[in-house]
């Protein structure tokens, strides 16, 4: 449920901010620069999308945790990636954002494969602005999960999918409760 007086619209400034950061990424990558996994090094292989399923806030303070939106991750190496997107924020307001993503190492354990990360970006529109005390900057920790080596098998579909768990650090604010973030993802290419 939305507030009174407030408006929930997402998407539109997210494929400016996709356009943007495919284009950055299809600049400088290069094909043997494929993120670890990747079977190719063709650039929908390193495009993924990370859909917001619910979120969970420690403290809840009545927060919102239907973070609607859509975020795109674009793998520059098999470490750095260009990250951009458009979601309803915690306090129920429409935020775009870019940002970088490092993720220092991607285990396969069995047939899954666990990839933890560190994000840092901006606020680009101010949908933190007045809550957060370092607004514009943004960060988060992250742990993705999918589906490892499964290219032979029925289950193909299983390396493309995965979830992604994303926990955002409290504000130093009076309001201030630490997002934990449960979203889909799905890999665009082989």
């Amino acid at each position: 449920m939305i507030p009174s007086g407030r408006t929930m619209r997402v998407g539109r400034p997210l494929l400016c901010v996709g356009a943007a950061l495919a284009a950055m990424a299809g600049g400088v990558a290069r094909a043997d620069d494929a993120p670890s996994g990747a079977t190719d090094a063709s650039f929908w292989s390193r495009v993924t999308l990370e859909v917001p399923l619910v979120t969970r806030h420690i403290p809840d303070n009545d927060f919102d945790d239907h973070n609607w939106g859509a975020i795109v991750d674009v793998a520059v190496t098999p470490h750095w990636s260009v990250v951009g997107g458009d979601f309803v924020n915690s306090f129920y307001r429409d935020t775009v954002f870019a940002a970088v993503s490092y993720t220092p190492v991607s285990l396969s354990v069995g047939k899954l494969r666990i990839a933890p990360d560190v994000m840092l970006g901006l606020d680009l529109n101010g949908g933190y602005a007045g809550d957060s005390s370092v607004d514009p900057l943004l960060g988060a920790v992250q742990i993705k999960l999918t589906g490892a080596h499964l290219e032979n098998t029925r289950y193909r579909l299983l390396d493309r999918l995965g979830l992604a768990i994303t926990l955002i650090p409290p504000s130093l604010k009076e309001r201030g409760s630490a997002p934990v973030n449960l979203a889909l993802t799905y890999r665009f290419g082989d």
